[in-house]
């Protein structure tokens, strides 16, 4: 197989990757959520400590769930292999439906350090996100 072929495989395999951590934050699952993560994970949140091991990434995203996250939109800008491992920077929306408030939208960027598994599937290693400015009104899409 071409390098081409494995790369066109790989992004398939990670769009995958996204597009279950999205599913899992829209139906409310931390633990689907989490699970897009290595064991060993670093989610580096805005204004906010390291966060390590798929447990408290877990924690974290439950956290973020209960305060009212209802949506999430990921556009991936830029794939770029590096053997093993790829990185990803992309745009994100988060819809936070909080039960004592109106709903906004947190836009803003994110870079994401991917690991093939031995499966052939990717999970995150490390990611770090950051809002492009305070959360708003506005909807997704």
């Amino acid at each position: 197989m071409g390098s081409r072929s494995r790369s066109a495989e790989s992004g398939h395999a990670i769009a995958e990757t996204r597009a279950a951590f999205v599913a899992a934050l829209e139906r409310g699952d931390a633990q689907g959520v989490a699970a897009v993560y290595t064991d060993a994970a670093t989610l580096i949140p805005p204004a906010a400590g390291l966060v390590q091991g798929r447990e408290a990434i877990e924690a974290f995203w439950r956290e973020g769930i209960e305060s009212g996250i209802t949506n999430a939109e990921l556009e991936s800008l830029e794939l770029v292999p590096h053997g093993g491992l790829t990185h990803e920077i992309g745009r994100y929306a988060l819809r936070l439906d909080p039960a004592d408030g109106e709903a906004v939208v947190d836009r803003g960027t994110y870079l994401v350090l991917l690991a093939r598994q031995s499966d052939g599937s990717w999970r995150r290693v490390i990611e770090m996100f950051s809002p492009n400015a305070p959360p708003t009104g506005d909807t997704l899409t």
